[in-house]
């Protein structure tokens, strides 16, 4: 095996702007050579033929497949074979070999003295991932190993004691399918048993299982690939508040999720703005705590996020919107606040404006296709304190009271209405699912037509989360928690509906 690239980069950045290191030639894909005679290796990968003893008796245990890889134009096969009245493990490793006419002294191991036998890595990954096929022999089991670790003493496997105490991290994935024809997916997330940086990287890919392999045993591998996790950030509850000035609001809560690479203590402060996704400032007092309990002095709409330092990046959180109010200056506000889904021509819930601290001298019920913005009348004017949702036409509509107290126009909270077609989902056509799926949404749906989207909205009408949507299958990342109602529109079709995430 020789060494062309120390290291080999994926061609993505990470959203810190910092590479992520993968292992050589992780797919096999890369030249192959002559060891002795006509026997191949795959480049920065070795064998029993390049073994620091017995190489040239060793049997040929690694084997370039053309046919069926899992991408590409080649794998790695691997082959338990009865040599000398013992079974030589089909193994491939990125380290050195060292071998022995009794299997229990046979090892392989870091040689960090030439950097043919080694591979330097200061990453920390969170899992390993790749493919696989298997046809053991009996009950025999396969093997993909890895280790990140520091020098001296040498990165070696099987290691005596698990862990060594120089190593950084270690994923083992043990293939014990009884037979695998077509290929499998693998994930193994790593260990880690300290916060250092390691120095290198050892991998021993086996068709068999140690010292008690079984002859035939046959093993496929392709596509090897480290997984490194995001920093993920999110404040909870994000629905909006509305608060009266120098009064607490519920209180927030930072969650934090660190990858492998965070080996420093995390750190947050919570920063404020009145303008929506730009402008955070601190507090007066610097708010650094992991919850947060709203409370401002004047009237207006603030905007809360939690920056957290991971040491590796700073990451902002989703922002939630705070609405501070004079109770003793004009206000208005509907209640119920929550969404609700309508069939066309149908009543909705009654709403009632409630005017503060006293009545206005006029008012009206507006709505607007887009949220925000664009509120018009209604064809029958709506005056009163109260209004019932009704519309004649599929779509979404939000609905606000416009109030004058003298001159002094105030506008309340918005609405979310949503009316379906009336015919609702033909079932013949339309195929439609929607789950939590850990920390996203998946969603399925048949016969998606132009402009298809998907929305979530929290229980107050907030807008949380849109999408445009070209694909049956489609996985959704939601930075919330708690009870949403969804909505998608295909066509001339709405479906609507609550979920819990």
């Amino acid at each position: 095996m020789r060494k062309i690239l120390l290291l080999s980069f994926v061609a993505a950045l990470s959203a810190s702007g910092i590479s992520q290191t993968q292992l050589e030639n992780p797919g096999f894909e890369g030249a192959w050579e002559n060891v002795t005679g006509a026997e191949d290796e795959p480049v920065e990968w070795s064998s029993l033929k390049t073994a620091d003893a017995l190489a040239s008796l060793a049997p040929v245990v690694a084997f370039q497949e053309a046919t069926n890889p899992h991408s590409g134009a080649r794998c790695i096969r691997l082959l338990n074979v009865s040599s000398f009245g013992v079974v030589a493990n089909g193994l491939l490793t990125n380290g050195l070999v060292h071998a022995d006419f009794d299997p229990d002294l046979g090892y392989v191991y870091t040689n960090t003295t030439d950097p043919q036998w080694n591979t330097t890595f200061t990453d920390r990954p969170d899992s390993l991932v790749g493919w696989f096929r298997y046809s053991p022999s009996g009950a025999d089991k396969g093997k993909v190993e890895v280790i990140t670790h520091q020098d001296p003493p040498v990165g070696q496997l099987p290691a005596a004691n698990y862990p060594e105490a120089h190593w950084v991290s270690r994923a083992r994935y043990d293939v014990t399918t009884t037979s695998a024809s077509t290929w499998i997916r693998f994930s193994v997330p790593f260990e880690y048993y300290n916060t250092s940086l390691p120095e290198y990287i050892l991998v021993v890919l086996s068709a068999g299982d140690s010292t008690i392999a079984v002859a035939g045993s046959q093993m496929w591998i392709d596509d090897l690939e480290l997984i490194y996790n995001p920093n993920l950030v999110s404040v909870t509850p994000p629905a909006s508040q509305n608060i009266n000035m120098g009064v607490n609001g519920t209180t927030l809560t930072v969650n934090a999720t660190p990858n492998a690479a965070v080996v420093t203590p995390v750190t947050q402060e919570w920063k404020y703005s009145t303008t929506s996704g730009s402008g955070y400032v601190s507090f007066g007092v610097p708010e650094t705590g992991t919850t947060y309990t709203p409370n401002f002095a004047a009237a207006g709409i603030y905007y809360v996020v939690c920056d957290v330092d991971f040491g590796t990046e700073i990451i902002t959180s989703n922002e939630v919107e705070i609405v501070v109010t004079d109770p003793g200056a004009n206000s208005v506000t509907i209640s119920p606040s929550a969404p609700q889904t309508l069939l066309v021509g149908q009543n909705g819930t009654l709403m009632t404006a409630t005017e503060s601290p006293a009545a206005a001298s006029s008012r009206e019920w507006l709505f607007s296709v887009t949220s925000g913005s664009g509120y018009a009348p209604f064809t029958t004017p709506v005056t009163g304190l109260t209004y019932t949702p009704n519309f004649n036409a599929v779509g979404t509509y939000y609905v606000i009271c416009q109030s004058d107290f003298s001159g002094d126009v105030q506008i309340s909270n918005e609405v979310t209405i949503m009316v379906p077609s009336a015919a609702g989902i033909d079932e013949e056509h339309i195929q439609f699912n929607l789950y939590n799926n850990g920390n996203a949404l998946s969603l399925r749906m048949s016969d998606i037509q132009s402009n298809s989207t998907f929305s979530l909205f929290s229980l107050d009408g907030k807008l949380i989360y849109s999408s445009a949507l070209t694909e049956e299958n489609t996985l959704h990342s939601i930075d919330a928690k708690g009870v949403f109602v969804y909505h998608v529109v295909t066509g001339d079709k709405i479906i609507t509906g609550k979920i819990n995430l």
